[in-house]
């Protein structure tokens, strides 16, 4: 692909990304103590997809994943720990270490908050036909393993990391939340 084809794909792209963005703000704003487009959320969805076999993160980890300094994050801790969805642990070898684990309270505000944002998604797309459920449901196959590989591609762009999305969390639920839907008309 030529530099023009390039430069209007990725115009293309940044349109649908600030349009997707407002769409998602505006449609998720719940009334809680976590708002679902913040970095409260999003600290909280990292440290719940952690594995049963290490259910915690350094605090430099846990900067990394968000791409904020170690400042902001002990602040943003603070508040979450305070509000107790989170917990800090002292590594019991290394005492510098802080790992940062969420709560069951924390686990069960998150899942108040994804059931809520999935309610007001089915809300949204109860007014779609079936064909345009359908047509959604191709294009977010279609456009899902495309994101994958720009944000695998990321490492290459000067200043940002790769973070790989859970592609099980991601499509296959979504696909299927339009299957049910669509089943549902």
């Amino acid at each position: 692909m030529d530099d023009k084809q390039n430069q209007l794909a990725g115009m293309a792209f940044l349109d649908f990304t600030v349009r997707f963005f407002t769409m998602v703000k505006n449609l998720y704003r719940h009334e809680n103590q976590i708002r679902a487009h913040s970095l409260a959320f999003q600290t909280l969805i990292d440290l719940d997809s952690l594995p049963a076999d290490r259910p915690c993160m350094t605090m430099s980890e846990l900067a990394e994943n968000l791409k904020i300094t170690k400042q902001q994050l002990t602040k943003l801790v603070n508040d979450l720990e305070e509000k107790q969805l989170v917990e800090r642990l002292h590594d019991k070898t290394n005492r510098r270490l802080v790992n940062i684990s969420i709560t069951t309270e924390g686990r069960m505000l998150l899942e108040q908050l994804k059931n809520a944002m999935l309610q007001t998604t089915l809300g949204a797309l109860s007014g779609l036909s079936d064909g345009e459920i359908q047509q959604l449901k191709q294009a977010l196959t279609a456009i899902t393993p495309l994101i994958v590989k720009m944000t695998q591609n990321a490492d290459a762009v000067p200043g940002l990391s790769s973070s790989t999305p859970d592609e099980d969390m991601g499509n296959d639920r979504v696909c299927r939340t339009l299957d049910s839907l669509s089943l549902g008309k």
